[in-house]
């Protein structure tokens, strides 16, 4: 009976962070205007994200939506006002994050004693190296890098991506120290106690969070890959993004190893921090159909196939297409 009841409220943590990995409704909403047009008349509207028809060497100039102090709370509208929009998709995927969630909580002790009985020295100085991108300097040294080459390139779109790095790590971090008052866990160095409404706990993953914030910013905004792109540059935007993905993914590793975190709360950490800039992304372009835009620019740009898994009753299929 004492596992029963930290499940159900890892369950209710998880909330928030899958809402912000929801599949979501490919608009804003019926009833409300998307960020561009909830700006107000005096705000023109802009094209969601780089389009086509821009000139490849100016694609990447225009922000896509203007730079403004009140953006930051359109931004902030959307990202906590996501739940009044899920549909069937979101609320899928909800559940795909609470279940991962809770299935991790339940096998926390086996993953730490086998992370633990893994350990060399080696790994060990290994993973610390690569926790660098869990410091607070990383993100505000990727902001400050995309500011001056937006200042040197004349470049709005790059200032806009410094931006998106600050909020979503303003936005992911807010969510992280919540939660960790609200679920305190022991580290597991010290314990695995569980308390609620407490100071001094560690349900999520503040390292993690601040290391997945630098994600979606960068890699949905500079290494998408477009319908004009060739071989050469596919293979390095897909480099450059799994490159970032696994650093973070080794900064959740670093702290499981060091024995500062639970693997729920690393998972937690890097789904927020992912999420949420996917969300800020989003909010700049005017809700999800952009995504939907860059899968058909990609399939007429003959665009790499890749596996995809199809559920039916009773079973799954592997396909590649």
């Amino acid at each position: 009976m004492r596992r029963t009841r930290p499940v159900w409220c890892l369950a209710i943590l998880s909330l928030p962070i899958g809402l912000a990995l929801d599949g979501g409704s490919t608009a804003w909403s019926a009833e409300t205007p998307a960020p561009a047009e909830a700006a107000g008349a005096e705000t023109p509207a802009v094209p969601a994200g780089p389009t086509a028809e821009a000139p490849p060497g100016q694609r990447h100039l225009r922000p896509d939506t203007p730079l403004a102090w009140g953006q930051v709370g359109r931004d902030a509208r959307y990202v906590f006002g996501r739940p009044a929009h899920l549909d069937r998709a979101g609320w899928l995927k909800l559940g795909a994050v609470v279940g991962t969630g809770a299935a991790l909580y339940l096998v926390r002790k086996d993953i730490r004693d086998a992370v633990q009985r893994n350990r060399t020295d080696s790994r060990d100085r290994f993973l610390d190296d690569a926790r660098n991108m869990g410091k607070l300097g990383t993100p505000l040294a990727a902001a400050l890098g995309f500011y001056i080459s937006g200042l040197a390139r004349h470049s709005d779109y790059d200032t806009e991506t410094a931006s998106l790095i600050l909020e979503n790590l303003v936005f992911a971090s807010a969510i992280s120290g919540v939660t960790q008052k609200v679920i305190a866990t022991d580290r597991p160095e010290t314990g695995d106690r569980i308390r609620y409404f407490s100071s001094n706990g560690h349900s999520v993953s503040g390292d993690v969070t601040v290391a997945a914030s630098v994600l979606a910013p960068i890699i949905d905004r500079h290494l998408a890959i477009e319908a004009d792109n060739g071989r050469g540059v596919r293979f390095w935007k897909r480099f450059g993004a799994w490159t970032l993905y696994g650093t973070a993914g080794l900064t959740a590793l670093q702290r499981m190893d060091r024995d500062r975190h639970w693997a729920p709360d690393v998972f937690l950490g890097y789904a927020n921090g992912l999420g949420i800039g996917r969300l800020l992304v989003d909010s700049h372009r005017g809700g999800r159909t952009w995504r939907a835009r860059r899968g058909t620019a990609e399939e007429a740009g003959g665009g790499d196939r890749r596996v995809a898994f199809d559920f039916g009753p009773g079973v799954m299929r592997l396909s590649w297409r």
